[in-house]
């Protein structure tokens, strides 16, 4: 599982642990130095939201560690996964019935003093749904296919399921991720490509009508083209990240100094976060952050690349997309390439739902590289003696 670019690197486990510690601490900066004009505002301490985001951060590490643990073969156990399934449709269902609004969309589920936001959560159930039954279907060498009979119809009904829930909230942009997810799965499993080309024709056909038909996210589009149009209405949000961006030049403004947090920004810590790093770190900073998300990128897809079980290779797969798709997603966003989709980027922005969720997945994604070290191991083995290898390995990994 080695590569020439990982030479300095022992394997890929240790260059995503290296680049998570990084992105941790340039991340709580930045979510200190983007909220904490507004915290101190609302809350009478700028330090509300960095303790939040460490105590975010501290769960997910966590998280990240018991899914590890455990594996990803026991948490692709179908008992596990339709529980999960049900849940988080519980969750989903909750939001849109209590309606409770929150800048002028229902999206959490309020618990004390924090909140949970469910939609993240079915991201990666509908990865596991499609990698458990369309893994199966690669093993058994049966022919991928959105067409085709059998169990992987399920993954299609559940991404759909969620999608029209998390719509309803009204949350376009999450619904298509959710099964932009599933699609992206049945993609690296092989589907025809005239397959592919349907379904992106059907999902932009029904983004124009869904967007034609109404009139906020009509709104968004027009300045999505063109944010100066209305730069005091609709488009300013993009207009107030364009200038914060383009303020930044070459070095920065330098940490701290950033105006876009005081109050000119809207969702300066959360979804735009990225634009006050560009602020305050300017154009070399930006690039700098896009290596570590690129150096993240690619021991995913090392990992990806050189797993053998198909399950696994779907699974990581698909956190690959979910975690590297989103972070390049935002960025676009923020810069004005894509319309305004409220993604946020990970360990940069403020979202403990986010946040959990994507170290919980990187957990999956880590043991699939634990399960292929293992694999690895056995192969060296004379067949008398694997059955005790096993046992050995497996003593080892859960000792260290």
């Amino acid at each position: 599982m080695k590569a020439s670019f990982l030479r300095f690197w022992k394997n890929p486990v240790q260059l995503i642990y290296m680049v998570m510690a990084i992105l941790l601490v340039v991340g709580g900066i930045n979510v200190f130095s983007a909220s904490y004009v507004m915290a101190q505002d609302m809350f009478g301490s700028g330090w509300y939201y960095l303790l939040r985001y460490f105590i975010f951060a501290g769960l997910g590490l966590l998280a990240m560690n018991i899914v590890r643990r455990v594996g990803y073969k026991i948490w692709l156990h179908k008992y596990l996964l339709w529980g999960a399934f049900l849940i988080v449709f519980v969750m989903l269902l909750v939001v849109d019935l209590l309606d409770v609004s929150t800048k002028g969309a229902s999206r959490w589920l309020y618990l004390g003093p924090f909140s949970v936001q469910p939609s993240e959560f079915a991201k990666l159930v509908v990865i596991m749904l499609a990698a458990k039954y369309l893994g199966r279907m690669m093993r058994r060498g049966e022919r991928v296919s959105l067409f085709a009979a059998g169990d992987h119809r399920l993954v299609i009904a559940a991404a759909v399921t969620y999608a029209a829930l998390v719509y309803k909230q009204p949350d376009l942009g999450t619904a298509a991720i959710i099964c932009g997810l599933a699609f992206g799965v049945y993609m690296i499993a092989g589907i025809p490509g005239w397959q592919v080309l349907l379904v992106l024709g059907g999902g932009s056909l029904g983004a124009v009508i869904a967007t034609l038909t109404s009139p906020y996210r009509l709104e968004r589009v027009k300045v999505w083209f063109d944010p100066w149009l209305d730069q005091a209405g609709a488009g300013y949000q993009m207009v107030q990240s364009l200038l914060a961006i383009g303020s930044g030049n070459l070095v920065g403004t330098h940490w701290g100094h950033g105006a876009g947090k005081f109050f000119y920004l809207p969702e300066a810590h959360t979804d735009f976060a990225f634009a006050i790093f560009c602020q305050e770190n300017g154009f070399f900073g930006a690039m700098l952050l896009m290596l570590l998300f690129g150096l993240l990128g690619y021991a995913f897809c090392t990992i990806t690349c050189s797993t053998r079980d198909k399950q696994g290779f779907l699974l990581a797969g698909g956190v690959t997309f979910l975690i590297v798709g989103q972070a390049v997603a935002n960025m676009a966003m923020v810069c004005g390439i894509l319309p305004v989709i409220g993604v946020p980027l990970i360990f940069i922005s403020y979202g403990g739902s986010s946040m959990m969720l994507s170290m919980a997945a990187i957990g999956l994604l880590l043991s699939v590289y634990d399960e292929e070290v293992r694999r690895a191991e056995m192969d060296v083995l004379p067949p008398e003696e694997r059955r005790d290898g096993l046992r050995v390995v497996r003593n080892e990994r859960w000792r260290t």
